[in-house]
């Protein structure tokens, strides 16, 4: 196949399909009858074309292939490749908003974040009428679901999402009957979930410890971004120009936590500053709670599927939601919709693309991708129960609408991921407090100070140095 200059496929290409004879195509065929995996191509003057933005047309087909190659052999799709667009120190927001209005797609799968940033912008087609004429029923998706896809200037539908993201906070009941600790609730606080973790007493001996609380994956700045974003705290100013770590949230969050690592009641990310590396061997090893060595973790799916794969259910557990802001208790930063589709407003095809939309968002797509995947279902019908694991937990919250205006983003040398030199700033200053070099007033100083100046750096332009 060949592509011209712009990123755009020839007008001919033969249609993306990949033809599977295993599981997915056995759910996927349905009441269809199988004649050795195949199925009967469309004549080609009813094939219709759907252009749709996709990493490359292989990552497409491993991810959509087999769901196309049945459900919609009339449909010749033409993958506009997007992983060429993306330049480090550029914008990725403007580099894909540039694409969209460029190359006219019918169909778009995007994340939530890009999906209201669009949806702002008048790039997306309401959907409603879409459903009213065909019949689709709304009713059957979660409230909390189709309340985040209209978050939007407009509080329109403009897009639909056949799965949702949400995290509970997992507890070992084995554990907290051993040490007479009452079990966790749902709608805690932050407060709350640190001091039951708190007692949990503390071997002196690394292999024999139990840690109240471990969150595998995650980074010093993670645990206590997330206990100062609960009570709707941001590090940085709605502008992105403003550091703003000295507030009393952000000092009480700090705290809990380095508290945590000194007194070795939570398990330390960290040797000599340097964080954890998560190979295959690591990944296993730091999963604290599948091992029966951490009373309490939060999570989503993946902690169900870990504990499955690696044989490791030989405790009783169970799931309630993931701490909150006490003045906002039915309200959480850990629930949002996953995948969107969405019909691009400039499209040519938008009834035919509206068929792809409703398909991904049925009822019957949503069993198929239950049986094949741990994921959450949008669809309240889907939304009880999971390997005989009450999901009530993840559903339980509304999302708490992000109030940092998404147009506007930090520049990439800022960001505090990836070996920035922000990043490394926060690593040795946290490094600092645990050790008792600082005190944490003095380490959270540092890190506004420094980390301002990093800041203003990056909105000038220029590169900042290494951190020492």
């Amino acid at each position: 196949m060949k592509w011209d200059n712009v990123g755009k496929k020839s007008r001919h290409p033969a249609p993306v399909r990949r033809l599977a004879c295993g599981a997915l195509a056995a759910l996927l065929a349905g009441s269809l009858l199988l004649a050795g995996c195949t199925t009967k191509p469309a004549d080609d003057q009813t094939r219709k074309v759907v252009r749709i933005p996709f990493g490359s047309e292989e990552s497409f087909n491993l991810t959509y292939g087999d769901y196309f190659a049945f459900k919609f052999p009339d449909v010749e799709v033409e993958i506009i490749p997007i992983d060429q667009i993306f330049v480090p120190g550029k914008s990725y927001y403007d580099a894909y908003e540039k694409l969209i209005l460029e190359q006219k797609p019918d169909l778009v799968i995007v994340h939530s974040e890009l999906y209201t940033r669009w949806a702002n912008k008048g790039m997306l087609l309401d959907l409603e009428p879409f459903a009213r004429k065909s019949g689709f029923d709304l009713s059957q998706f979660i409230p909390a679901a189709i309340d985040r896809l209209k978050e939007n200037d407009e509080g329109k539908l403009f897009g639909l999402a056949p799965e949702i993201t949400s995290s509970g906070l997992y507890y070992n009941k084995d554990l907290f009957d051993k040490y007479g600790v009452p079990y966790p609730k749902n709608q805690m606080s932050w407060e709350e979930t640190m001091e039951l973790s708190r007692r949990f007493p503390v071997d002196p001996d690394p292999e024999k410890r139990i840690y109240g609380i471990h969150l595998k994956y995650w980074t010093t700045f993670d645990f206590i971004q997330t206990l100062a974003a609960t009570e709707n705290a941001s590090y940085i100013s709605p502008d992105m120009k403003r550091l703003t770590f000295e507030s009393d949230i952000w000092k009480k969050s700090f705290k809990h936590i380095i508290d945590g690592f000194r007194s070795k009641n939570l398990y330390y990310y960290y040797k000599d500053g340097k964080p954890v590396r998560y190979g295959p061997d690591e990944t296993k090893e730091m999963d604290l709670f599948s091992r029966g060595k951490a009373a309490m973790t939060i999570s989503g799916t993946e902690q169900l599927f870990r504990m499955k794969q690696w044989g490791t259910q030989d405790f009783n557990w169970d799931v309630v939601t993931v701490p909150v802001d006490p003045a906002n208790p039915e309200y959480t930063r850990s629930f949002d919709v996953g995948t969107v589709f969405a019909i691009s407003a400039n499209g040519e095809n938008p009834e035919t693309a509206w068929k792809i939309v409703q398909y991904f968002n049925s009822e019957e797509a949503a069993k198929v991708k239950m049986k094949m995947d741990d994921v959450f279902s949008s669809r309240t019908a889907f939304a009880t129960t999971k390997d005989g694991q009450s999901l009530e937990p993840f559903y339980m919250l509304k999302r708490k609408k992000e109030e940092l205006d998404l147009t506007v983003t930090v520049p990439d040398t800022f960001y505090p991921v990836f070996s920035t030199p922000f990043q490394l700033l926060y690593i040795h200053e946290i490094d600092e407090a645990v050790n008792g070099r600082k005190t944490i007033e003095e380490a959270i100083h540092t890190i506004q100070t420094e980390g301002q100046k990093l800041l203003d750096q990056a909105w000038a332009g220029g590169t900042p140095p290494p951190a020492k």
